[in-house]
């Protein structure tokens, strides 16, 4: 075919091309069909660090330390002293706690 076939052949041809409103709505129905996606993918994502932060919680217990091993192994009496006497007997047992250290 020549040049010139070509050209009238494609005058001749309809072009079929929607309407405003039908590509406006095309276009309406695709954001919002991505807009729900990106919001269930938001949810999901949220859903599963959620789930993970609440699960994997690390489970971490401190150390004793040395003050605090010392203070358990030193005796302390649980009696209902005035508190001139009590203040003395804590002094004594901060003293020996200190003594161990």
């Amino acid at each position: 075919m020549e040049y010139n076939e070509l050209i009238t052949k494609a005058q001749q041809t309809v072009a079929d091309v929607p309407d405003a409103d039908t590509i406006i709505t095309g276009m309406h129905r695709a954001m919002r069909r991505r807009r729900q996606l990106q919001t269930l993918v938001s949810v999901a994502i949220v859903l599963a660090v959620g789930t993970s932060a609440f699960f994997m919680q690390p489970r971490y217990e401190a150390p004793v330390t040395l003050a605090e091993q010392v203070s358990l192994s030193v005796d302390t009496p649980q009696t209902n002293l005035p508190a001139p006497i009590l203040g003395y007997q804590h002094s004594i047992y901060n003293r020996q706690i200190y003594t161990l250290l």
